[in-house]
């Protein structure tokens, strides 16, 4: 997938990393200069050294040391693979550069009979949105923060007072998933309200923003975005927003490069709310987006902030090199410290709200864009494989009083990123009005009862992805357009044994 990066995208890419682009350009022209003189170097240390002892390999020597390695792979392979369980050789086989072994496990491969359900037509959609008839008796503002790289049993008292407090005293749920393991599938479902199969198309074509906004614009709300993230990344900028996000009345991004921090940029996003939240038209009618950054690695936090939790890790996190389980609670400690400060400017946030009379009849979403591993299951970070680690954010919401919620027992739902925006709506117009998403209100009867959650693959769409029901997981990868391979299962209690494959038709 590297090869379908643009230019733009993978300078953006460099920038995640926290080193300078001058540095990236130093490395780079030092790697064009450094190989060439190894490999010289090379050269002529061989050439003295084959004129002091001459080395004697005959024609048919050299052939049989050419098959000689590839023969013993192949031998290793026939052993070793009967005997790995099918789910450990999935861990191995992603790692190999060609993601495969010349003699395979023997996969399980379910026949869809059609392909996949296709990205809605933009016209089509946009015309059935506006063409029905709703209309809102009142506009609470709406508060929606996506925070990064964020796991939900890492929220608690000693981590995050503020978030606790918000979790306990409003909504959370059974279980809650991200569309992704990564940042850009995440933006789009969350913004469209749709499975993660249809962002890379939808990048590519969708020109008018996210169908949730368009629906809120039209009931007369005014949209402000305010970002520690760069939105420009994957051109997800207007995949939320529309072309020139045309959907936003306001507009603030701050990305953090080097050499600003993340955290940084958190702070100017939340001290430019704050600036425009004392404003009379800020009472009602608004939707407040954030994108906070201080929990993406390397963790970053003021340095006159308190540090609640250590040792901590010096180093860079995000150079995996350096990284191993030697080191991973240092590391994990400067999570928490992110956290925390994150969650401190959340506090800020909701007193402000508080102090100024717009808290109680506000709508408030929380959630992360996707979670972060440190090394459960063999990975670090992110957009590696799909872990619970890596794809159970926190999702809570505040809808209003909560009264409607507190009449029935939303709190036992799995719950999805596609999900947010629905219930949003719905809580606003008192009913589900809009067929066009995927993702579904907590308050509807009759939920479908499982979610699906797809594996980073570049500028792509996902072709590895999971099908939840919150007990069971299934993870299945695409084989052409019309079958799926079954790559692992896991049921209750932590049973992996895979079930037959008509029993995998009927439950996922």
């Amino acid at each position: 997938w590297i090869f379908d990066e643009t230019l733009e995208n993978f300078i953006e890419l460099l920038h995640i990393t926290g080193i300078s682009i001058g540095t990236w350009v130093f490395l780079l022209c030092a790697t064009l200069v450094l190989i060439p003189a190894f490999a010289m170097t090379l050269y002529f240390l061989t050439e003295k050294l084959a004129k002091k002892k001459r080395v004697k390999l005959t024609h048919k020597g050299l052939v049989k040391l050419l098959c000689s390695l590839p023969l013993g792979l192949i031998a290793l392979d026939m052993t070793m693979t009967p005997k790995v369980e099918r789910q450990e050789y999935h861990l191995y086989q992603r790692i190999l550069p060609w993601k495969g072994t010349v003699i395979g496990k023997k996969e399980v491969v379910l026949d869809m009979g059609r392909n996949l359900k296709e990205l809605p037509e933009e016209e089509k959609t946009l015309k059935e949105i506006h063409s029905i008839p709703v209309k809102l008796a009142k506009k609470p503002n709406i508060y929606l923060f996506i925070v990064e790289s964020l796991r939900e049993d890492f929220i608690n008292e000693k981590t995050a007072e503020h978030l606790t407090s918000f979790r306990e005293e409003n909504l959370s749920f059974k279980k809650t998933f991200s569309s992704a393991n990564a940042t850009q599938i995440s933006w789009y479902s969350i913004f469209h309200s749709n499975d993660p199969f249809h962002w890379a198309e939808a990048k590519k074509k969708w020109k008018s923003g996210s169908v949730p906004l368009q629906i809120l614009k039209k009931m007369g709300y005014k949209i402000h975005v305010y970002s520690a993230a760069q939105l420009k990344y994957y051109g997800l900028d207007d995949v939320m927003f529309g072309n020139n996000h045309y959907l936003a009345d306001s507009y603030h991004v701050f990305p953090h490069y080097f050499p600003t921090q993340s955290h940084e940029s958190d702070e100017k996003a939340i001290a430019t709310f704050m600036k425009d939240i004392g404003k009379k038209k800020a009472k009602e009618g608004n939707v407040f987006v954030f994108f906070l950054e201080s929990t993406h690695f390397n963790y970053s936090w003021p340095e006159n902030y308190p540090v609640h939790f250590s040792p901590i890790s010096e180093e860079k996190t995000h150079l995996r090199v350096s990284n191993s389980l030697n080191n991973i609670e240092l590391i994990k400690n400067r999570y928490r410290n992110s956290i925390h400060f994150m969650d401190s400017l959340f506090g800020k946030v909701t007193e402000t709200l508080k102090e100024k009379g717009l808290y109680d009849e506000g709508v408030i979403i929380f959630t992360g864009d996707h979670g972060e591993e440190f090394f459960e299951e063999g990975q670090l970070f992110h957009a590696s494989h799909l872990s619970a680690m890596q794809t159970e954010p926190p999702i809570y919401m505040k809808l209003g009083d909560n009264a409607r919620a507190k009449q029935g027992e939303v709190e036992k739902e799995i719950v999805s990123q596609v999900d947010i925006f629905p219930t949003v709506l719905d809580h606003l117009f008192g009913g589900e009005y809009f067929s066009v998403f995927d993702g579904e209100s907590i308050f509807k009867e009759n939920r479908k009862g499982y979610v699906i959650s797809g594996r980073f693959n570049g500028p792509r769409m996902p072709e590895e992805f999971f099908v939840s029901n919150g007990e069971e997981k299934c993870h299945f990868r695409m084989r052409g357009k019309k079958q799926l391979e079954v790559r692992s299962f896991e049921g209750k209690n932590g049973d992996k044994s895979l079930p037959a494959p008509s029993e995998i038709r009927t439950k996922f």
